[in-house]
């Protein structure tokens, strides 16, 4: 999920090992690796082999454009490089803010420096690090703090840190799960005829706008944002981002910061926005509180809500992009099969509710996966869950 992971430390430090020892290749991307696809390794003035220093510029300009493409898509990310000094990690301080992420440091500072040169010496001879640039960097990181929107960790409190754990929501009378919306505002209003009370939970799905480019229907999405946006600060509302959102919010002008797009054309929902009276900086706002899922207990049971569904509950879910559980697993005709995958794979308390798919407009329960994307134009569908269960409703704004 949206987390950059920086390893601080000088060469022989224990970084790599440490990535190894923990399964995380898959989602490091270390500046001796992309070195090593840029240019082999060429002879030193010693006469033996070396990575070449020519090409760090390429080298760093190709791991930035790599770590933002991996930031598009929410993906969990490790940067495995010695990240000495304070401007090697501020310069993502942009893209951190643009893309919504978790910035962490693990610091691995406290091994002696003997050990880490001895360590470096024992490496194959292309790789072996000139003591007086360990000492350099061991200099650098002595007096140079990690920027303040990072948060430091020691190694052994990676996994502690790092564990996606279930909130605790059981001291909620009844959780509310609110499926696509897609412009249906009057039906929104039934459901919430009589408010929102403290005592209950609400959990939006996403996809909160329609998708036509009439003014009419355009109004309609002003207005479900307008109420969006008056409840988005209480403790007790959670909005999910479905896949229009992420559509709804692009980089302005080439620079890592966000700007509302166009919604649709020639139509500007913006446009629409404005004539109620809802500034561009209260939707950024509203932009900026949609996670990408939520994960709960209530009580004895385990739910897991996302926009598009997945087909399994992984063991520890920041490893699962935010991509994949905007748009979910799998093409959208592939709903039953993602309710089946997601029954066998886990236990029998563990639930989950999605929206986004349903092009086969399959009930609101299967199994243990509930389907809260109706295809049917004008349909809101929502689930509630109590100490008693799961209750499941469907408004259609046709008879509203």
């Amino acid at each position: 999920m949206r987390c950059l992971v920086f390893l601080r430390g000088v060469p022989g430090s224990g970084k790599s090992t440490f990535v190894r020892e923990n399964n995380l290749e898959p989602y490091t991307i270390s500046s001796d690796s992309v070195r090593l696809l840029l240019k082999p390794p060429v002879l030193s003035v010693t006469g033996k082999p070396a990575l070449s220093q020519q090409i760090n510029p390429r080298v760093w300009g190709l791991i930035y454009s790599l770590i933002k493409s991996r930031m598009e898509d929410g993906d969990f990310t490790v940067l495995d490089a010695t990240n000495a000094a304070n401007a090697d990690i501020a310069k993502y301080r942009k893209l951190v803010k643009t893309y919504r992420y978790t910035a962490l440091c693990v610091d691995f500072s406290d091994i002696p420096l003997e050990i880490a040169k001895e360590r470096n010496r024992r490496r194959p001879a292309y790789e072996i690090v000139p003591e007086t640039v360990i000492d350099e960097m061991h200099s650098i990181i002595s007096r140079q703090a990690v920027p303040s929107f990072v948060t430091v960790i020691k190694p052994q409190e990676f996994y502690e840190k790092l564990q996606y754990k279930a909130a605790d929501f059981s001291h909620y009378r009844k959780i509310h799960h609110i499926g696509d919306i897609n412009g249906n505002y009057m039906a929104l209003m039934q459901y919430f005829a009589c408010g929102l009370k403290d005592s209950d939970l609400y959990l939006f799905l996403g996809d909160y706008a329609g998708s036509g480019v009439e003014s009419a229907e355009n109004i309609e999405n002003s207005k479900i944002f307008k109420f969006l946006i008056s409840i988005m600060c209480r403790d007790n509302v959670i909005l999910l981002e479905g896949d229009r959102e992420k559509r709804f919010c692009r980089q302005a002008g080439g620079e890592e910061q966000m700007q509302v797009s166009e919604f649709a054309d020639p139509q500007h929902i913006v446009t629409e926005m404005g004539q109620t009276g809802i500034k561009e900086n209260s939707v950024l706002d509203l932009y900026n509180k949609l996670k990408p899922c939520a994960y709960y207990k209530f009580h004895n049971r385990y739910v897991l809500v996302t926009h598009g569904g997945l087909s399994n509950l992984s063991e520890n879910l920041i490893f699962v992009g935010a991509e994949q559980m905007i748009y979910g697993v799998g093409e959208p005709e592939d709903a039953q099969l993602i309710a089946a995958s997601f029954n066998k794979n886990t236990n029998e308390n563990i639930y989950q509710i999605h929206g986004h798919r349903n092009p086969e407009n399959l009930p609101i329960k299967n199994g243990r996966t509930f389907n809260l994307c109706s295809e049917k134009e004008g349909f809101l569908r929502t689930v509630t869950l109590d100490k008693d269960g799961f209750h499941s409703k469907k408004i259609n704004i046709h008879e509203v």
